[in-house]
């Protein structure tokens, strides 16, 4: 492959570029102007395999890289538990059993409606180990967004070298790398659909693509459910309507609108149920405009893009500083921007007008306030603004780099690689080293490009190479994204299962913080017996404490829990209490059957905490009756219920004195309930009243009513002489407008499509005429 384009082979050196054939006035270029796609397959196909193999080498360093963080905790858990319910041939939009981080249709980030999702779930579950499943999941991914980003820029004329060289070193950028690939898949995926929407969606305005391709791509968008994609899909869309309005091509608009419109109409089903059930949630529905500086970069920070171990300052987790270098984007641009020729880049202007609206946008939104209605933490917006700029770069990297004034460029180059080793350094002074590496690293690879510019030789293999050489040292140097949180998960599913799965029984909650005891005791320790997040659903646990973004306020409050599933040490205490409106303990009515408890004394269960001499003796831990409780280890306490539970099949917790229950069913999908009683008064389930629950009695509906706690609470009417029956049942609030948004896409999308290959049809048919009618002609003469 080679930077350089055939324009550089005598005797035309400076040949225009090629989109300026498309004609005057053409923002959007002529059909029949581009290669056929067949001829990028080869390329592309080298292309994904490179970045296949280059998203292993942070592995080198950190196995855990790709289980990190939200991935860990959230992620890989709930897709484990999404592909074994699809296994087991269930698809539920809610798990009651995950209680507050169960319900998958509110949370939206889950993908359960987008069917690459649902097969990397099912994937997940086949697998047996978190970690070769995150591994794999977050290759493909990276590999999808190499493709996206490889097709744009090809899109926009660049040179298949040029767009290869961009589209290997910008999944490697710092944030794609250490944010969206290593914790926040959810954002990674919506960034690769939107890179393929963006070529796609271009190519049909062109005409030269089938509307089903950039119909499919939106609509992946959508069902991932991040909202950064959807924003994503709102900005190109808006870009590329601005290139057909500077072409003066209002068909192309039309065009645009139609299947923009069919991927939109798949957003009620997506996010519906998160806005309809935001009334219960911490979660509000948006809070204007702020800046309270949490993840948002300097505009220094973003003119450092080519500095490998540059870390800029901001506010964030855990630290004043970022970890890892979050801006940086790759080596090669600054130095090699004096070689670029802009005014060649720039020649068409029209031709990359969307392009320059899409990244001044988002650069504008990377140093913007860090919360803007629905939409925070900036930071997360630096890679679109990446893209935008990658295919400018794409486009100057084709056309031939200047090597007139070679020695003003030469120490153009050279000053900008010791500037941006000296803020690397000034930013963080501790790392002197690291910092002299990267230089001399950045320097030395400049060097070797120089030499090649002014030689007239190609750059790809070099860009690329540097690429690969940038990577490993930052993955030597910054092996791990330390602003957010390592879980250090378990992560064999057979083994955890086997921990687990015999130790935990039934309804079980961990009562401590996780995190305040890792901090204290070491990670390892103590998330061998109690770890972090939704894992213990991997193990089949029925864990009441799991990581969500989307909290149930109610339940949150009451039992003092954090997003991640962490709580108060008084939560132990409040436990045994009586409810406020009934005779049960909060125990019984969760009907919990195992506690395990985070203390900080030392010695647990029936043992006399030792006498330190000018210490106060530690109070021994306070057994309810009617259980019994163990040590797990000096910091962990197991207690279990001593008596089974009634229902032993069912969710019911408690019964008023007038209401007599018979059964208690669940049904197979762990759903829906049916319970059968005689008499008439209150009764309690023990799941979460999440907005979509519905019951009736004999096929009349009753009203479902949320204790203090968030559980659902069901004044049972007077049954029948011989029973009466309570059913159960959860449909996503929305559900039914969603559907009928769905559909109506779904009609559009179908006359979209009749509506193309209806005009393909007329052109060929007018061609075979137009020959039919060009050979009477030549035989009449």
């Amino acid at each position: 492959m080679s930077v350089t384009p055939p324009a550089l082979r005598p005797p035309a050196p400076r040949r225009p570029p090629a989109e300026a054939a498309a004609g005057p006035g053409s923002a959007l270029p002529r059909r029949g102007r581009l290669p056929r796609p067949r001829t990028d397959l080869g390329t592309a196909v080298l292309v994904a395999a490179v970045v296949a193999v280059l998203a292993q080498i942070p592995l080198l360093t950190n196995r855990f890289f790709y289980l990190w963080d939200d991935s860990a905790a959230e992620f890989l858990p709930v897709w484990h538990r999404i592909g074994a319910d699809l296994l087991a041939g269930h698809w539920n939009p809610l798990v009651p059993g995950m209680w507050n981080g169960g319900n998958f249709a509110a949370e939206a980030l889950f993908g359960i409606w987008n069917p690459v999702e649902l097969l990397d779930s099912v994937f997940t579950a086949l697998t047996g180990d978190l970690l070769i499943a995150a591994i794999v999941i977050k290759t493909q991914f990276l590999v999808l967004l190499t493709l996206g980003i490889y097709a744009v820029c090809r899109e926009y004329r660049a040179g298949r070298a040029a767009a290869a060289v961009v589209a290997v070193a910008l999944p490697f950028s710092g944030f794609t790398l250490y944010f969206d690939a290593a914790s926040w898949i959810a954002g990674l995926m919506g960034f690769a659909w939107t890179a393929h929407f963006w070529w796609s969606a271009r190519r049909y305005m062109r005409g030269r693509l089938n509307p089903a391709v950039p119909i499919v791509f939106g609509l992946l968008i959508v069902t991932t459910g991040n909202p950064y994609g959807l924003l994503g899909m709102v900005v190109v869309a808006c870009a590329l309507a601005v290139e057909s309005l500077a072409a003066h091509d209002r068909h192309a608009i039309w065009r645009l609108a139609g299947v923009s419109a069919v991927a939109a109409s798949a957003a009620a089903l997506v996010f519906l149920p998160l806005v309809l059930s935001a009334a219960v949630t911490t979660r509000s529905p948006g809070s204007g405009i702020m800046n309270t500086g949490f993840l948002v970069p300097g505009v220094g920070d973003l003119l450092n893009l080519s500095a490998p171990a540059y870390l800029p300052h901001s506010v964030s987790w855990h630290m004043a500083f970022w970890s890892v270098p979050a801006t940086y984007l790759a080596w090669f641009i600054a130095p090699l921007a004096p070689w670029l020729d802009w005014r060649r880049v720039m020649h068409r202007p029209r031709t990359l007008i969307g392009v320059g609206l899409l990244a001044v946008v988002y650069l504008a939104m990377t140093v913007g306030p860090s919360q803007i209605w629905l939409f925070r933490w900036p930071l997360r917006v630096i890679e679109y603004a990446y893209l935008g700029l990658g295919v400018v770069l794409a486009r100057a990297l084709t056309a031939s780099p200047r090597t007139d004034l070679a020695r003003r460029r030469t120490v153009a180059t050279a000053v900008i690689i010791v500037v941006g080793g000296y803020l690397s350094w000034s930013a963080q002074p501790g790392r002197a080293v690291t910092v002299i590496v990267a230089t001399a690293l950045v320097g030395a690879l400049s060097w070797l490009m120089v030499r090649r510019v002014r030689a007239g030789r190609p750059l790809s293999r070099l860009l690329i190479g540097g690429t690969v050489a940038v990577l490993g040292f930052q993955a030597v140097a910054f092996p791990a994204n330390q602003n957010v949180t390592d879980w250090h998960p378990q992560h064999d599913v057979a083994s955890m299962k086997q921990h687990f799965g015999t130790l935990y029984q039934g309804n079980t909650l961990m009562v401590g913080d996780p995190l305040t005891e890792a901090d204290r005791l070491g990670r390892r320790r103590v998330w061998h017996d109690l770890p972090g997040g939704s894992l213990l659903q991997v193990a089949g646990v029925t864990s009441l404490n799991n990581y969500t973004g989307v909290s149930y306020r109610a339940y949150m409050r009451h039992l003092c829990m954090s997003y991640y599933g962490g709580t108060c040490q008084s939560l132990y205490t409040n436990l045994w209490r009586k409810d406020t409106d009934s005779p049960a303990e909060l125990a019984d009515l969760l009907r919990l059957q195992t506690v395990v408890v985070q203390t900080q004394q030392h010695v647990l269960d029936a043992l006399k905490p030792p006498v330190v001499p000018g210490k106060k003796p530690a109070k021994p831990l306070t057994v309810p009756a009617g259980w019994s409780v163990r040590a797990l280890d000096d910091h962990t306490a197991l207690l279990s219920r001593l008596k089974p539970l009634p229902w032993p099949d069912g969710r019911v917790s408690y019964t008023a004195a007038s209401a007599h229950v018979t059964a208690d069913d669940v049904a197979s999908d762990g759903v829906g309930e049916t319970v059968r009683y005689t008499g008439s008064g209150e009764v309690r389930i023990a799941a979460l009243l999440w907005p979509g629950w519905r019951a009736t009695v004999d096929g009349h509906q009753v009203q479902l009513k949320g204790t203090d706690v968030g559980i659902i609470k069901v004044l049972l009417p007077r049954s029948r002489a011989g029973g009466s029956t309570l059913k159960l049942s959860f449909r996503p609030p929305g559900y039914k407008i969603g559907q009928a948004m769905a559909l109506l896409g779904l009609g559009l999308a179908a006359l979209i499509i009749a509506l193309w290959y209806r005009g393909k049809r007329r052109l060929r048919i007018s061609g075979a005429a137009a020959g039919t009618s060009d050979r009477s002609s030549s035989t009449d003469s």
